[in-house]
Parts: C-alpha cells; structure tokens; sequence
C-alpha cells in the first residue's frame, strides 16, 4: 500500500478483501507494537472481561472501533463518488471530443 501509495480501497481490492478496515486495523497494530503484533496464534481465545470494569473497557473500545469504521467507511464513499465523477467527466469529454 504504501509503496504503490495506494488506497485502502485499492488495496483491498488488489488482495481480495473485503473490508478495508481491517488493513487499516493492521496498519494501527503495526505502528503501535511492530510486526508481532501482526501474528495471532490460532487456537488461543481471547479472553474474556473477569469484572465490570473490564467490560466497559471492552464496550468503549468497541464503541471507538465502530466509530473508527464507520469514520473509514465515509472516507471510502466519498472516494467512490469523486472516482465516479472524474469517470463520468472523462467519458463526457470523450464523447464531446468524438463529436467534433
């Protein structure tokens, strides 16, 4: 992505995945704890809150995690409607130019 400096929309395209949030989250988890962060052991289950302080921790994160989603899914929209637009201009240019 970033060598080809491309979009996480482009990207997921290009490696068939089918939510750009989740190269987004594993941008963020290697900027913050590096490559290891990016392995996960199969087979080791996350484990659960043992008190109410640590679900509401859990339940804050997960807020700010759908608000980061949601913050990235605005971003992919606008991006599909500039890309739309720029298509349908060019096209309109085409044909004006084929006209004359």
């Amino acid at each position: 992505m970033k060598t080809n400096q491309a979009s996480l929309t482009e990207t997921a395209l290009n490696f068939d995945i089918s939510a750009p949030s989740t190269i987004w989250q594993w941008q963020r988890s290697f900027e913050r704890n590096g490559v290891d962060a990016l392995y996960r052991g199969k087979g080791q289950p996350k484990l659960m809150p043992t008190n109410k302080q640590n679900k509401k921790v859990k339940k804050q994160s997960e807020l700010e995690h759908l608000r980061e989603e949601n913050e990235l899914l605005k971003i992919e929209n606008e991006y599909l409607k500039k890309l739309k637009a720029l298509v349908r201009s060019q096209q309109d240019d085409e044909h004006k130019s084929s006209k004359n």
